[in-house]
């Protein structure tokens, strides 16, 4: 028999365009639904488990003692349990190579809309056909602007350049990266203290862990200019949604984008949904063309490498590989 890969987030229809090949060496099964239960029972007899933005805890992996494998149909893999995972012997792979431009356009496509304060003008327009210049339509260049950038990934860099291509000045925090580094790529790095206090845009491109949740509070927001923007294509839990609302609420900060969110999908009646000062997108940042042919593309070789026993190229636990 055919081993089995069980798919979550059944919406998205994940590598259904290489459905063919993946059926000729696994028989694929849609799970009825996301929920943990409902996970654990059909991972008992899987071998794999392809999934995207469905949590994947301890009991789903302790469930399937066949399981070879977890494949992430994207690059975060904080709603997989991979120190389970690791002690079950079970790989995790994700995919982080196929968007990091195409997520760093979206971001710096949110960076112009909030300068231009281009919601506002577009909503304004389709309601009234045409508009005069006023306060709440004037926006602001961005040469000699400060960037600041929480995380210096593929992701972070990428970004950096854009900035540079339009003059801004570039400045980063990130533990992982030494100031040698940073300069080299033409950014100075700050403490984040620092980059709050002085950036006109503060763009977030690290990863979601323990160190990072909640990582800008009420306290980090109030570190910020008036004038500044917060940008966040990475991880909703990085920000406290609440403290975000209430620093708009009260024009402490003067806008917000984001494609990311605590709790997705967003509900209705959510506050950040009638701010004209926020422009709100729906984990869409990766989702070009191309980004999805490559990301379909590297998914699907993930599943066919650890069917076969090979090393995935994108191995996250690979201490596995000794047990």
């Amino acid at each position: 028999m055919k081993p089995k890969v069980l798919r979550t987030d059944a919406e998205l229809f994940i590598i259904e365009q290489y459905m063919a090949q993946l059926d000729a060496v696994a028989r694929v099964v849609t799970a009825a639904s996301d929920a943990p239960d409902v996970l654990a029972r059909e991972a008992a007899d899987a071998s794999v488990i392809l999934t995207c933005y469905a949590e994947i805890p301890a009991p789903v992996i302790e469930a399937a003692p066949g399981l070879k494998g977890i494949v992430k149909y994207g690059v975060g893999v904080d709603n997989i349990d991979v120190e389970a995972a690791t002690r079950a012997g079970v790989r995790v792979v994700n995919c982080p190579d196929y968007g990091s431009d195409t997520v760093a356009d979206h971001a710096f496509a949110l960076l112009i809309g909030l300068a231009r304060r281009l919601t506002a003008i577009d909503r304004a327009m389709r309601d009234k056909a045409w508009v005069w210049p006023a306060p709440q339509f004037l926006g602001f260049d961005l040469a000699g602007k400060t960037l600041g950038l929480i995380g210096l990934g593929r992701i972070g860099r990428a970004m950096a350049r854009r900035g540079a291509g339009f003059a801004m000045d570039i400045v980063a925090y990130d533990p992982y990266v030494d100031a040698a580094t940073m300069r080299g790529l033409g950014v100075e790095p700050a403490d984040l203290d620092a980059l709050l206090a002085g950036a006109d845009f503060v763009s977030i491109h690290c990863v979601l862990t323990p160190q990072t949740r909640g990582l800008l509070g009420a306290a980090e927001l109030a570190r910020m200019k008036e004038s500044a923007f917060l940008i966040d294509v990475s991880r909703g839990a990085i920000v406290d949604e609440a403290a975000l609302v209430a620093a708009l609420r009260a024009g402490r900060l003067a806008g917000a984008g984001f494609d990311v969110f605590p709790d997705e999908p967003l509900k209705p009646g959510h506050p950040l949904l009638g701010m004209d000062s926020v422009i709100l997108t729906p984990h869409l940042a990766w989702y070009t063309h191309e980004a999805f042919e490559r990301v379909e593309r590297q998914t699907l070789d993930s599943v066919l490498d650890v069917l076969a026993g090979r090393r995935p190229a994108n191995l996250k636990n690979v201490e596995v590989l000794t047990r």
